[in-house]
């Protein structure tokens, strides 16, 4: 009998830890989101405030709602609302990183009334020259076009385009000022990127950074490994 009791109460730590490992990691969705929802009563827009503490989470809206719950396992959110409409439940899925929510909701004591979809309102990314850009001419010599690389240590740049390398830095905190060297000629290279950090557009010139540029050039981020 007493060894009955030890393996139960080691079966029940057993299963303690496990829930408890379970509920470790959560993502964390505090912040400002946007909810999409739709559903028997139709289609609308709002914005909600979440806070997260620990495995409980408290939101407000601004269609005049309160939620509140409590993550049941590393995705899921058990929770209840109340607010001008009623009162009612909310089952909530989050994705691994915290940005995106989508799940049920109802009245107390009825089935689902609706679904939503959420996204977390978040800062924009850094901006980075570090990566592969494919390389497009705009207008003039198309000396840059294909495919450049390119480093970055602090506002330090090095880019290598084909048989020509570029030495900058930013001189802004979107914009990239350069001297390069390839094919026994110098110049200058500027380039400045566009608020989805995944895209630029520059100039570029022969001789020393006074000489008026002779090309223009797009630049997009590459996907792939080249």
């Amino acid at each position: 009998m007493k060894r009955l009791v030890i393996s139960a109460v080691c079966g029940l730590a057993l299963a303690a830890s496990v829930t408890a490992a379970a509920l470790a990691a959560p993502p964390n969705i505090t912040g400002n989101w946007k909810v999409e929802q739709s559903g028997v009563n139709g289609q609308s827009v709002s914005s909600v405030k979440l806070h997260q503490s620990g495995n409980t989470i408290t939101g407000t809206s601004s269609n005049g709602n309160n939620f509140q719950g409590q993550f049941v396992n590393d995705s899921q959110i058990n929770a209840t609302w109340h607010g001008p409409g009623g009162a009612g439940w909310l089952t909530v899925y989050a994705t691994p990183n915290g940005h995106s929510l989508n799940g049920t909701w109802g009245y107390n004591g009825r089935k689902s009334n609706g679904s939503f979809v959420a996204n977390k309102f978040l800062p924009p990314s850094p901006i980075t020259a570090a990566g592969a850009w494919n390389v497009t001419g705009a207008g003039g010599p198309a000396a840059f076009v294909g495919l450049m690389k390119c480093t970055q240590s602090g506002k330090a740049v090095v880019c290598n385009a084909g048989s020509v390398v570029l030495n900058g830095a930013f001189k802004a905190p979107d914009k990239v000022r350069a001297k390069w060297t390839g094919n026994g000629q110098t110049g200058w290279f500027s380039f400045w990127f566009n608020g989805d950090n995944n895209s630029f557009n520059g100039v570029w010139g022969k001789g020393a950074e006074t000489t008026p540029p002779i090309g223009r050039v797009v630049g997009q981020r590459s996907m792939s490994n080249h």
